[in-house]
């Protein structure tokens, strides 16, 4: 077992040591009962006066960096937690530009559309790959009946499946199962839209010397009465050509993201027909 005088810490001794050179040099510079011998003493007391000088400006040199060192972990945790909290400012900003991107779209399709118009927010999606639903929070206390188109300020989204009391299924226009009759407006061609879960091809009954070309927009035509004629579906990417062929194939790409879709709004005064 250590002695009591040797487990004290080094910073206690030293500490001691300075307290005990401090006051030796004030015994040596101010007792006025040694006045004659002071010479003599500050002589013999010099070295030991050197090395607590020496310890001293050690301390203090200790002491700063400690404190610098304290104050730069407590300066880079504040900057964590502000480029924390900027980076999460910049995260909603980004999403609240998206979506007032979306309604201002669609408030002004509606403006134009002439039909009589319910804005849905879409608050679900489908999990899998295939069935390409979205879930919107307007349902029969609010309207909406199965059959109803959707679309959005770019063009189709797809049509109502289901419908709960504050909330409904849409169908997509890129759901496997979905089929729009549509037309190209610039080549006229007459074609059918089939969903895929996840890009969407064009059927086009074929016109002797007529092709649609890359970047040509297809509209829904009206033919067969499930949607009404005019509303954007999308752009023709690649176009098939096959000769004697009785049908043709184009690759279409949708006039909405589904992925990122926000805002939507249900054609209420118009009824599919059955």
């Amino acid at each position: 077992m250590r002695p009591a005088g040797r487990a004290q810490p080094r910073s206690t001794r030293l500490f001691v040591s300075i307290a005990f050179g401090s006051a030796l040099l004030v015994l040596l510079t101010q007792t006025p009962a040694l006045a004659g011998p002071r010479g003599t003493l500050k002589g013999l007391a010099a070295p030991f006066t050197a090395v607590v000088t020496h310890a001293v400006d050690h301390f203090d040199a200790g002491l700063g960096l400690l404190q610098d060192a304290g104050r730069q972990r407590a300066d880079n945790r504040k900057l964590q937690a502000e480029n924390r909290a900027l980076k999460r400012q910049v995260a909603e900003l980004q999403a609240a530009g998206s979506e007032n991107a979306d309604l201002r779209q669609a408030l002004g399709f509606q403006k134009s559309f002439g039909h009589r118009l319910l804005a849905a927010s879409v608050i679900a999606r489908s999990p899998d790959g295939l069935t390409r639903s979205v879930t919107i929070d307007r349902g029969r206390a609010q309207g909406i009946e199965p059959g109803l188109i959707v679309v959005s300020g770019a063009g189709l989204v797809g049509r109502v499946t289901d419908v709960g009391q504050h909330s409904a299924i849409v169908q997509t226009l890129v759901d496997a199962s979905s089929r729009v009759n549509a037309y190209t407006a610039t080549s006229g061609l007459d074609a059918t839209v089939i969903g895929e879960g996840g890009p969407i091809s064009m059927v086009v009954l074929p016109k002797p010397g007529v092709v649609a070309q890359p970047g040509e927009w297809a509209l829904t035509s009206g033919i067969g009465g499930t949607y009404p004629r005019g509303i954007v579906v999308g752009q023709v990417a690649v176009f098939h050509r096959r000769d004697s062929a009785t049908v043709e194939t184009a690759e279409l790409a949708p006039a909405n993201d589904f992925g990122s879709l926000s805002t939507v709004l249900v054609i209420l005064d118009w009824a599919p027909q059955r």
